[in-house]
């Protein structure tokens, strides 16, 4: 697997706690094997799921990334999902995933078969694993909610940055560098994800560069000034400011 592709350690996986209570480090335990596969390969652009299919796993990205959009054509990207992110886990109580969802890159998966929980689980242990997957649905709500205002933002430039931050501040919770990432997205997919256009995306990355709070060569991101790519989440654009300063008048 090439360097550049990240590995997340256990530890810092979304599935960490559940896998504690299913024994991932006690390879004897039988009920592991019937729910969870470990460092499954996936090739780029093979699907983890299609949209309508029946939920049945959680797919925590080990290596590599993923990639999630609606199944119509042209498709709109919905997300990306990094090492040590929980592909599928919003749809946990749903009967079919809405959305389709496949491999950006070349990785490995760790797969929970959650359809079989209730049989291969004593009542304790189902307990301790379902109140853990829904701390982890609610902390990926956030995350989603915190996403949702960066698509949101006014202007393309704030998009950008504050989208190159929060990739970065998500690489770190799962124990990688905040400053230094790799993005595992082409310009077009992030371009669909911000809903801007590619050429746009591509004059607002040497701007960014131009004004030295980032550095980007190919797909290796260097952030320079972090302080000023979060100032970009609150920054009201000049013409709103003065919308408000004529209403107060």
């Amino acid at each position: 697997m090439p360097r550049h592709i990240p590995i997340v350690l256990c530890r810092n996986c979304a599935l960490y706690k559940t896998a504690l209570v299913l024994g991932l480090e006690s390879p004897a335990q039988e009920a592991l094997h019937e729910v969870v596969i470990r460092n499954h390969p996936i090739e780029k652009g093979q699907p983890l799921f299609y949209a309508g299919d029946p939920v049945r796993h959680l797919y925590l990205v080990h290596s590599g990334s993923c990639i999630s959009y609606d199944g119509a054509e042209p498709r709109q990207v919905r997300g990306f999902h990094l090492p040590g992110e929980i592909v599928g886990i919003e749809e946990m109580d749903e009967e079919r995933y809405n959305h389709t969802a496949c491999a950006l890159e070349d990785g490995s998966l760790c797969q929970l078969d959650v359809s079989r929980l209730e049989e291969a689980l004593e009542a304790e242990e189902l307990i301790k694993v379902q109140r853990y997957l829904l701390a982890t649905a609610a902390a990926h709500a956030r995350q989603l909610q915190k996403e949702r205002l960066i698509t949101g933002l006014p202007n393309a430039e704030q998009r950008i940055g504050a989208f190159l931050y929060n990739l970065g501040q998500r690489f770190q919770s799962h124990g990688f560098p905040a400053l230094q990432y790799r993005l595992p997205m082409s310009r077009e997919e992030m371009a669909s994800y911000l809903g801007l256009a590619p050429e746009t995306v591509i004059r607002m990355l040497k701007k960014l560069a131009a004004k030295k709070w980032v550095r980007v060569r190919t797909r290796q991101v260097e952030i320079l000034d972090p302080d000023a790519l979060q100032a970009l989440l609150t920054r009201t654009p000049p013409n709103l400011t003065k919308i408000k300063s004529a209403a107060k008048n």
